[in-house]
């Protein structure tokens, strides 16, 4: 191959893998593994490869071929060590860590899970970071481990919000929603109703966030995994009627989900039936549910629930035999997890250096993590301080410039500053001040929705990004953020105290820069000061008490 020819390749390689990434993180499972087998055949360059190994893994993940999963993204693994991108090799190993809790191998997810934390905080990426939190949470939520569960994942929520990743964000929502709902069946299986409903109303606050989140972000998957989540919670707090109207709000297409989510779905619709008593129809949609289940560990849960379903029927022959079935499948699920986890060895032992690479893995794992807890710490105070405002807990300015550079379409920022904040200063204190700018913070976060980003841009002035609106609607947000303040009582602060805000408010089209953008709105925030302060001035005019 000459060299002109071999660049072409390379590029077409990366460019297929770049394709084959944006269809993975949208769901679109099919052509992501074609796009990914193109690349990874053309590709030279080791790090395209092992991008396009670590795809088609990821594909094979969601398409329920465990097996196949593991073997690839052992692969991708040995790819990304070799060149030493930890990064890369930690993205594979959480991949390789979900499919082994699917699989009930929960040791060895979590060791490969924490492997994948360690070198993600070397690597200093936030993405891998998000990846490996999301795994080790998910591993001690099958372990019904809740407090350490939700420890994790909403460390990974934090994490996917400050990448700025709206769906992956509401995803971890919805996995929250289930670290919630797993403390609800705890509870009642103790005998605390009170407790169990309590959890299960949390759960379906947060399931319902999840769901509309990924409804807004086009994002199916995570929509139809939230729903399934959200009308089980309503099934489980008593209001499963309402639970099987959420679930009809929602058309499954073969063509568009992963086999797991029309089981899932079944499954749910199944438990729904029990608690209405609808026994013929739940032990049918169990069925269902059993016939298409891609792996042995779903089949077991799905002959767990239909023994039940024919149990409450009267049917007791019918519950034995998939009470039977339930323990062989029990029994066959243990022996492959043995299996696999010998597999699993043997595929790292596979090169004649895979012995000292084992052994060289387990000394590397044990050192990162007795000596690298300070490096973590350090790194995450970094991250804090360079991204967060201290004060507020807020984003700074400069995460606000990275969020305007990657926010898409359809989005309007508006620009607030407190109205003679000096006053504020003088006439009580700085510390009472500063209290002020915490409680604004706290206020601009309540206005905001999931989708959108609150910041403190200097001094007295905050910013909300907010995404998807339309001039007319951000400027009803902005409305009512100022009548907010400005009713809140901050007498509890300091007494008489009295805050207002005026707002400025530009909107995405008027400008053709995140910069130019900035100015308009600030421009707007100056014409409402000057027009009498506690007002808000966007394109579409100007509002006031």
């Amino acid at each position: 191959m000459d060299a002109q020819a071999e660049v072409e390749t390379r590029d077409d390689a990366s460019s297929l893998v770049q394709q084959a990434q944006a269809h993975l993180d949208m769901a679109r499972y099919t052509p992501a593994m074609e796009l990914a087998v193109r690349a990874e055949a053309l590709a030279v360059a080791p790090g395209v490869r092992a991008h396009a190994l670590a795809v088609i893994a990821a594909c094979h993940h969601r398409m329920d071929r465990y097996a196949q999963s593991i073997e690839v993204g052992l692969q991708a693994v040995r790819l990304w060590h070799e060149i030493g991108d930890l990064a890369g090799e930690s993205s594979a190993r959480s991949t390789i860590a979900r499919v082994l809790i699917l699989t009930g191998d929960l040791t060895e997810s979590l060791d490969e899970g924490l492997i994948a934390l360690e070198l993600a905080e070397l690597s200093g990426e936030l993405r891998p970071r998000q990846l490996a939190l999301t795994a080790i949470g998910i591993v001690h939520l099958c372990l019904r481990q809740y407090e350490q569960s939700m420890e994790y994942c909403e460390r990974a929520a934090e994490t996917a919000r400050l990448l700025g990743d709206v769906a992956v964000h509401g995803s971890l929502i919805d996995t929250i929603a289930c670290v919630l709902m797993g403390q609800a069946y705890a509870a009642r299986e103790e005998g605390n109703e009170r407790a169990a409903l309590a959890y299960g109303e949390l759960a379906i606050e947060r399931a319902r966030e999840a769901m509309e989140i990924g409804r807004q972000a086009g994002h199916r998957y995570f929509q139809a995994n939230a729903l399934g989540n959200l009308a089980e919670t309503l099934a489980f707090v008593g209001r499963p009627e309402e639970a099987l109207a959420v679930m009809g709000t929602f058309q499954l297409d073969p063509a568009l989900d992963a086999v797991s989510t029309v089981t899932h779905h079944l499954d749910t619709r199944g438990c729904i039936h029990l608690a209405l008593k609808d026994y013929d129809q739940a032990a049918r949609l169990f069925a269902e549910a059993l016939e298409l289940s891609a792996g042995n560990n779903a089949a077991m849960s799905y002959c767990e629930h239909l023994s039940e379903a024919h149990e409450k029927n009267g049917d007791y022959r019918a519950a034995l035999e998939y009470h039977k079935r339930f323990h062989t499948l029990f029994t066959l699920v243990a022996s492959e997890a043995a299996q696999r986890s010998a597999g699993i060895a043997a595929i790292r032992l596979e090169t004649s250096r895979a012995q000292d690479f084992a052994m060289r893995e387990r000394a590397r794992a044990e050192d990162l993590y007795h000596s690298n807890l300070e490096l973590t710490r350090h790194a995450e105070t970094l991250l804090q301080q360079s991204l967060e405002d201290p004060l507020t807990g807020l984003a700074n300015r400069r995460l606000l410039d990275r969020l305007l550079a990657t926010e898409g379409s359809r989005y309007s920022i508006a620009l607030l500053d407190v109205d003679h904040f000096k006053r504020v200063n003088d006439g009580w204190s700085h510390r009472i001040g500063d209290e002020v700018l915490r409680q604004l913070g706290a206020l601009l976060l309540r206005a905001g929705r999931a989708s959108d980003h609150a910041a403190r841009y200097g001094g007295e002035e905050f910013a909300l990004l907010m995404s998807d609106v339309d001039d007319e609607a951000a400027g009803d947000v902005a409305e009512r953020l100022r009548a907010m303040i400005e009713a809140f009582d901050w007498t509890a602060i300091a007494p008489d105290l009295r805050v207002t805000v005026s707002i400025g408010v530009a909107a995405h089209h008027e400008a053709g820069s995140p910069a130019g953008l900035l100015e308009i709105a600030d421009r707007r925030l100056y014409e409402a000061k000057n027009g009498g302060r506690n007002r808000v001035v966007s394109a579409s005019g100007q509002s006031q008490l």
